[in-house]
């Protein structure tokens, strides 16, 4: 298999980053931006296909000429189709952003793309996509606003917002609310991972039962950037993104109690300078986890690694 010890998954373009992982008919699908740095006007997605060990089979490349496709998402449909999800940032020459849109793809076999579909609100970043009962989920951010959204619906049709103020700094007192992930529990009860990046910077936890209209939020008082999350069993999840040591910003594994809301850290990830973003498959106790970094060259590369769970001190 392969360890933390791995050279860069991929490299190949000047600034390589903001990852997600699915698995998609027993291969691993890892995408991610390519592009000239962190913020210009031309980023485009890279999907590579993979085997469980981490071999290269085959890669495509997404675009949309003269738009800037920022932190790609995968996701399984319910009728076992591979979606694509990004946010197409629309620029001027000198690259100011006009407006923003978020945007999907479908392929039915993982190796050829539909055309864009644009859905949901202009200038909402919506983060994410999960599946729920045949629905797909997204919570949205707007800066400006200090506000994120609640979204569900086919997003290829119609995707409606269905919680216009999940969190904000209006009605929370909490400021920037932005990226996210969600879990979805046996009794459909949504949890909801939040970054923040004002006044405390601390990731929050919502929690709500169908329809998902009343919220309670925890603060769990550490920061955590490009936040991912699983659930382990009833009451463990597990967290990924970018924390804060003292030598900087660094990209690791956290385990959350769901009953305590107290959270472990379990690895750090060989990381440094521009990281995190990362993605999460867990696969009959294996752990897959995609994500970039600049600890090595300077460089923003891809990095994949497999954990064991009982190698994370995780029973499950």
């Amino acid at each position: 298999m392969f360890d933390m010890q791995n050279p860069p998954l991929w490299q190949k373009a000047p600034h390589n980053a903001f990852t997600d992982l699915c698995l998609f008919r027993n291969q691993l699908f890892c995408c991610f931006r390519e592009a000239g740095n962190h913020i210009s006007a031309d980023g485009t997605v890279r999907i590579l296909c993979l085997a469980k060990n981490g071999g290269l089979l085959r890669q495509q490349k997404v675009s949309v000429p003269g738009v800037d496709l920022r932190d790609p998402k995968l996701s399984v449909t319910p009728d076992g189709k591979l979606l694509l999800l990004a946010y197409a940032r629309y620029a001027t020459k000198d690259n100011k952003t006009l407006y923003g849109q978020p945007t999907t793809w479908l392929s039915q076999d993982g190796q050829s793309w539909s055309s864009a579909k644009a859905f949901a609100d202009k200038n909402w970043w919506l983060w994410r996509l999960t599946w729920h009962a045949g629905r797909a989920y997204g919570v949205a951010y707007n800066r400006s606003a200090q506000q994120v959204r609640l979204y569900a619906g086919n997003p290829r049709a119609t995707f409606d917002c269905i919680e216009p103020d999940l969190f904000s700094l209006k009605t929370r007192g909490k400021g920037y609310p932005n990226e996210s992930d969600l879990l979805f529990q046996q009794d459909g009860t949504l949890l909801v991972l939040l970054r923040r990046d004002a006044d405390s910077c601390t990731a929050q936890l919502g929690i709500a039962k169908p329809p998902y209209r009343r919220w309670q939020w925890q603060d769990l008082g550490f920061y955590l950037g490009g936040p991912a999350m699983k659930q382990l069993d009833d009451k463990t999840a597990l967290l990924a993104g970018r924390i804060w040591q003292k030598r900087g910003p660094k990209t690791a594994l956290v385990s959350l109690d769901l009953h305590s809301k107290k959270a472990k850290l379990l690895k750090v990830l060989p990381s440094a300078g521009d990281n995190s973003y990362p993605g999460l498959v867990l696969d009959n106790g294996d752990l897959y986890v995609s994500y970039y970094s600049s600890h090595l060259q300077h460089k923003a590369c891809i990095y994949l690694h497999h954990f064991r769970l009982d190698s994370l001190m995780i029973q499950i």
